[in-house]
């Protein structure tokens, strides 16, 4: 006999068990609500859920499978299931007292009040217990749906009750809630929470009553209790966790949280709670963790923002920090700390401008806040917001204290030139006498102010305090340099020197003081020395250079210069001290070369900019340094010598209203003299007369005779007619700087005065002393066409000579040559002119009158009919067209335009009307 194997066998043993099941009949509802009841004696509700599942399926209008599948569901908690199920059951005809206890409970807590207050409580067969129970639950609901009078009707059928029921109790309590007697109420629920300390209706209203009476700790107690006795209720846990949060109870409310993100980890609520407690526990990365999942599931508000913000400037994360306090700090009231966390987020993102707004904010300041308040002084100072510094070093005022904080304030103040700084940097050192920051501080300050006395009597303090300290004696050896004590000076530099050999400050100063004395050779020998020991030191090299070129050899300066870079390339230190060198040389074109090898790295010092702006300048690449100057004022939108140099440029190509937008822009960060001047000649280059004057009249009164002020004055003078006073100080302006716009001030004057002899002299005078200013050259001989037409023409032959490419001096000579009848020359002039500007109607004027001299009658149209038309200004022009088609023999076209033409000078209808006798054309 064969015998089966494994798999085989186990095929055979299921079809016998799918036989066996296809013989045998289907369960009955009622079998199926048996087994339930059997399922659920085992404590195995999952299981006895399915079987009354197939009850319903068996027969789906069986009220008992329908009533047992919604208890087991109520038990379970399932409430919206329950509801549904014992529903069915009350229309399939189940008894209504049984259903309708249990259908109270599911109504009240899927919220469905409505329902709820229409439940018959006066059904039949209902204990006086479950009407009492039901009838709460309705007095709850009408409450909630705002029907406060049904309610007070419905407590009062209550009443009548008879019975011991908790609930009738709790409906006596919610009589002095809707009278809003919470105090009573909450007295009359704690005594029954004696009685019943685990109903949970209890629990939930001395719970609420509790927090109604603003007793959030005693309420979390309650919830507390609640929660421990029905676990399953995660809304009262939830309520629970944020009573915990807000009493600062963290340690304790961060299980239930735990608890409830297992449930839904993307919670928004629970991830802003779970947020609060990992910043209290200082898990900041898990603060902002949360607050971030917060942010983006839906809660966008300032405390989750907050969270944010500081967790994030806690990790350093100054980008993230910056980015969710200022999406909240105009929501925040003054004087928050918040404000605080995002200026000093701001300061470490570079943020300057923004920074001087937000602590502008706060006034509430105590000396912890002094730090910020100083370093953001100091950032808004080095981009040039100097009145929004000055802002808070006043502030700083009031709460520096140590003496770090008195010597950042001082350096500040100085830094504004206000000389309070020099009393709180004295008030520093005598807080703090070893304090080496605040007496290098005030050392300098009182070298800068003159205080050389002081600055001595600091020194000898200092020595004998720090007797071994070389700083000391360099700060005397600096004093005794200004006083011009030259051997007390190197006798100070000397004992600095024994003190600190290792450094070559005291020798540089020692070879100053040689270079003040005149001993140069002596200062080469020190310097060789220096450089042995530093063959990079920038101050040491600078120094060659300059005992070079005294010596006379400033070659061999610049030599040691490019060898020493030559084999240290990386050292930007070195190559700007190159280009610095070359500047001096004048060498623009090797400068941008140096300095243009570097354009792409960051973080580029200030003098890098300064230097290759000013050589793109002087090399006239106006382009590119206008390139330069945009990319400077993009990193550094206040720095001065990049206002000035875009400023340089933009008067150079008369673009006015963009040096006045500049100049205005600039002078709103910070009050600056030379700034206020160069606003009102701007606005004055525009012919904005009012604009100017409210401009000039914020000028100093120390400035105004100033002969820069006296050209602006002259400018004002000028528009009002006064022309004697225009004159007057517009020559001073000129004596200062002959300038080309001073020149063309001094000839407009003197012309309107009707000083032409004066005006051609003083173009004269100047001439001799700049002989390549081009414009002054060309004004000179356009006044002396009117009396000396060959020296005129001497005139513009020179400024050919200067520009070849002049195509006035080009049109003008060959002029004045057709003239002279000179007809072969002025015709090269004018071929060269008309090249030059071939678009010009003066030009291509020139040289058709040099045609028709010619005959050439036909050439001369040609000319013509490029700019004739309507719309020509120039009468005189139009003129020569017309009588050059009536030479021509084009009468009829001749005259067509004659009539076509409105005349508005006499002189053009004087020679219209010789025009008519001479071709006959009456």
């Amino acid at each position: 006999m064969k015998r089966f194997t494994g798999p085989k066998l186990s095929y055979i043993s299921a079809m016998l068990v799918l036989g066996l099941m296809t013989g045998c009949g289907k369960q009955t509802s009622e079998e199926y609500i048996q087994d339930a009841k059997q399922y659920l004696e085992q404590d195995n509700a999952s299981a006895a859920i399915v079987a009354l599942k197939n009850a319903v399926k068996a027969d789906p209008k069986s009220a008992t499978a329908r009533f047992e599948l919604g208890q087991v569901y109520l038990a379970q908690k399932q409430y919206e299931s329950a509801e549904k199920e014992l529903n069915r059951a009350l229309e399939y005809g189940f008894d209504g007292s049984e259903v309708l206890p249990l259908l109270a409970q599911a109504y009240q807590n899927t919220g469905a009040y409505s329902a709820l207050s229409k439940i018959e409580h006066e059904q039949a067969g209902l204990t006086t217990a479950q009407k009492a129970e039901i009838g709460y639950f309705k007095v709850v609901s009408l409450a909630r749906l705002n029907k406060v009078d049904e309610a007070r009707l419905l407590i009062e059928d209550l009443k009548a009750l008879d019975t011991y029921s908790v609930f009738k109790g709790l409906t006596a309590a919610y009589s002095l809630v809707l009278d809003s007697e919470f105090a009573e109420a909450q007295q009359v629920v704690a005594k029954l929470r004696d009685e019943s300390p685990q109903n949970s209706e209890i629990l939930k209203l001395l719970a609420q009553l509790h927090l109604a009476l603003n007793q959030p700790k005693e309420a979390a107690e309650v919830f507390k209790d609640y929660v421990q006795f029905y676990p399953e209720d995660s809304q009262t846990r939830f309520v629970l966790a944020k009573i915990l949060v807000d009493l600062g109870e963290m340690l304790a409310a961060e299980p239930y949280v735990d608890s409830l993100l297992k449930i839904n980890e993307q919670h928004p609520l629970l991830n802003q709670l779970k947020a609060a407690i990992s910043a209290y526990k200082n898990d900041y990365a898990g603060a902002l963790s949360h607050a971030e999942l917060a942010i983006s599931n839906g809660i966008d508000e300032p405390p989750v923002r907050l969270i944010a913000g500081f967790a994030a400037y806690q990790l350093q994360d100054f980008e993230t920090a910056n980015r969710h306090l200022s999406f909240i700090a105009s929501s925040l009231p003054n004087n928050h700390p918040g404000l605080k966390l995002l200026a000093a987020s701001q300061l470490q993102l570079g943020l300057t401008s923004e920074v001087g707004d937000v602590l502008s904010r706060l006034d509430q300041l105590t000396e912890a806040d002094a730090p910020l308040f100083s370093k953001a002084s100091y950032e808004l100072l080095s981009d040039g917001f100097e009145k929004d510094a000055e802002a808070l070093i006043e502030k700083s005022g009031d709460i520096s204290r140590t003496a770090e904080d008195l010597t950042r304030l001082g350096l500040l103040q100085l830094s504004l030139n206000n000389l309070d700084g020099i009393v709180n940097l004295e008030q520093a050192v005598e807080k703090s006498p070893e304090l080496e920051s605040a007496q290098m501080t005030l050392a300098k300050a009182y070298l800068v102010t003159g205080q050389y006395d002081k600055a001595l009597e600091l020194a000898d303090s200092w020595k004998q305090s720090a007797a071994s300290d070389a700083k000391a004696y360099l700060l005397a050896g600096d004093v005794y340099v200004k006083l011009q004590e030259y051997e007390a000076a190197r006798i100070e530099f000397e004992k600095a020197k024994d003190l600190s050999e290792e450094t070559s400050i005291p020798r540089l100063a020692l070879v100053n003081v040689d270079i003040l004395q005149g001993n140069l050779d002596t200062a080469a020998q020190i310097l060789e020395g220096v450089l042995k020991d530093s063959p990079t030191n920038v101050s040491a090299l600078a120094t060659f250079y300059l005992v070079s070129a005294q010596q006379g050899n400033q070659a061999a300066g610049i030599e040691k210069i490019k060898a020493t870079f030559n084999n240290n390339q990386a050292n930007i230190g070195l190559r700007l001290l190159l280009a610095r060198v070359l500047l001096v040389e004048q060498n623009y074109s090797e400068i941008i070369s140096l300095l243009q090898e570097v354009a792409t790295q960051e973080n580029l010092p200030k003098e890098y900019w300064s230097t290759l702006g000013s050589s793109l300048i002087r090399a006239n690449k106006r382009k590119a340094a206008a390139d330069h100057y945009d990319k400077w004022l993009a990193l550094a939108p206040n720095d001065k010598n990049a206002v000035m140099g875009k400023l340089l440029l933009l008067d150079n190509q008369n673009k006015f209203a963009e040096g006045a937008a500049l100049t205005q822009s600039f002078l709103s960060h910070r009050d600056d003299v030379q700034m206020q001047i160069l606003n009102t000649h701007f606005l004055l280059m525009q012919n904005d007369f009012a604009k100017a004057q409210l401009s000039y009249d914020k000028l100093p009164p120390e400035v105004i005779d100033q002969a820069i002020v006296k050209g602006l004055l002259a400018r004002f003078q000028l528009n009002r007619n006064e022309l004697a006073a225009a004159l007057s100080n517009a020559q001073v302006a000129y004596e200062e700087t002959n300038s080309a716009r001073n020149v063309l001030l001094m000839v407009r004057i003197l012309d309107l005065m009707e000083k032409t002899d004066e005006s051609l002299q003083f173009l004269e005078n100047h001439l001799i002393t700049k002989p390549d200013d081009l414009v002054a050259r060309m004004l000179f001989a356009e006044r002396q066409i009117g009396g000396d037409i060959g020296a005129a023409m001497v005139t513009y032959k020179t400024a050919l000579e200067q520009n070849p490419n002049n195509y006035i001096a080009n049109n003008n000579l060959a002029y004045l040559y057709l003239q002279q009848g000179e007809i072969d020359i002025a015709k090269k002039f004018g071929e060269k002119a008309a090249q030059l500007k071939p678009g010009n109607a003066a030009t291509l004027d020139t040289l058709a009158q040099i045609y028709v001299a010619e005959k050439d009658y036909q050439e001369a149209l040609s000319l013509y009919n490029r700019v004739i038309t309507d719309d020509l200004e120039s009468e005189e022009i139009y003129l020569n067209y017309v009588e050059t088609l009536l030479a021509s023999g084009d009468s009829v076209l001749g005259k067509r335009k004659i009539e076509q033409k409105q005349w508005k000078l006499q002189s053009s209808l004087d020679k219209v009307q010789a025009l008519k006798v001479k071709y006959s054309l009456e």
